[in-house]
């Protein structure tokens, strides 16, 4: 763990900030405020176990880079993931009297953090609207693309599964929901986490990767996922209005000020 840093530049040029939680806060007061999170910079490498589900809740963790699962492990040793993040994305936030996480949070390549105190956290909250209206934003988003890619699991086809978890992490990979042939993103997935997200085995999703593949639909080679008809993504995973929309619509608070930053 590296010591605390308290620099307004830290914040201003911090690369999860534009699609993260402190998106809003955009002026030198701004960053100003931010400083009495007291935070801390970490890192985690690939593999590694950022929190696990006894953990004492102490720290809420806006990702500035690399890629990280959420999961839940059953008692029979079974894993599912329920969500993948990187670059902007929250993990650990917890309300007031809930003490543990509840899941597993992992590194799955190199992973730095800007590590928060929960009680600085709720503290910047109960006077700050703006960061306040940005994290129930984010919260009722992530509920929402998680509960829909739940009912994907449980009653889609096997090919429907894997599109829709492919082009949930291109969205979430970009921040954008329209995309172009031959559109490329850095994925740094293995075909088992894939499985583990989707409840098909490892076989199975090299069956349906490499029948999206040869339909020209999307490729996912080498930690590399290429587009090759968005429309024909989207049709074969059934993406919904609302979880577009989810993607794409800003919070309230951004709508009232005009401001249209990219998720």
């Amino acid at each position: 763990m590296q010591a605390p840093q308290h620099s307004t530049t830290i914040c201003r040029f911090c690369a999860a900030r534009p699609r993260g939680l402190c998106r809003d806060m955009q002026t030198e007061a701004d960053f100003e405020t931010l400083q009495v999170l007291q935070y801390r910079t970490r890192s985690f490498r690939p593999g590694t176990q950022i929190y696990g589900p006894f953990d004492v809740k102490t720290h809420v963790y806006n990702i500035t880079s690399g890629w990280v699962s959420l999961s839940h492990e059953l008692p029979s040793g079974q894993r599912q993931i329920s969500q993948f993040l990187t670059t902007g994305g929250l993990i650990g936030y917890r309300p007031i009297g809930q003490s543990v996480n509840g899941e597993i949070a992992t590194a799955i390549d190199e992973v730095t953090v800007c590590a928060i105190p929960n009680q600085n956290l709720d503290a910047l909250l109960d006077i700050h609207p703006r960061l306040n209206h940005r994290l129930i934003w984010m919260l009722g988003r992530d509920s929402l693309v998680t509960s829909h890619r739940l009912a994907c699991v449980g009653q889609a086809k096997a090919l429907t599964r894997v599109a829709y978890l492919l082009l949930e992490l291109l969205i979430v990979a970009t921040g954008h929901t329209n995309h172009s042939t031959g559109t490329s993103v850095r994925v740094p997935l293995t075909q088992g986490q894939i499985a583990d997200a989707t409840g098909l085995t490892a076989i199975h999703v090299n069956r349906m990767i490499k029948q999206l593949r040869e339909e020209e639909i999307v490729d996912f080679h080498n930690s590399t996922l290429t587009v090759l008809n968005f429309s024909s993504l989207k049709k074969t995973a059934q993406l919904s209005q609302d979880v577009e929309a989810a993607w794409v619509t800003q919070s309230s608070f951004q709508l009232e000020q005009g401001r249209a930053w990219p998720l």
